[in-house]
């Protein structure tokens, strides 16, 4: 009979622990994903600014060619830009949840 309550107490103990753990794990995760996430941001800006001033030297010299081919480039970095930020405030929001789940 003791041993009985022993192992039910333990088990109830550890499925108590375990949605902590798992929460724990995902909070760590989704932290490490919006690390990376704005290292993204900062490598597109990055990218934008230097498609941006060649543009500009392009437009400056006149290569319209090469200037249009940098409005697209600059346009798909763009895009990129928006999804990234987008995602980014899906994981702060998934992140203040896992803190309310604790």
């Amino acid at each position: 009979m003791w041993n009985t309550k022993y192992l039910a107490g333990l088990a109830l103990a550890a499925g108590m622990l375990l949605p902590a753990t798992l929460s724990a794990q995902d909070l760590r995760y989704d932290n490490r994903d919006l690390h990376r996430d704005y290292q993204r941001v900062d490598r597109l800006r990055a990218d934008m600014a230097a498609d941006r001033a060649r543009m500009n030297e392009d437009l400056r010299r006149g290569r319209t060619g090469a200037a249009a081919h940098e409005a697209r480039d600059l346009a798909r970095d763009r895009r990129a830009l928006d999804a990234q930020l987008r995602d980014i405030r899906h994981d702060r929001r998934d992140i203040r949840e896992d803190y309310g789940r604790r």
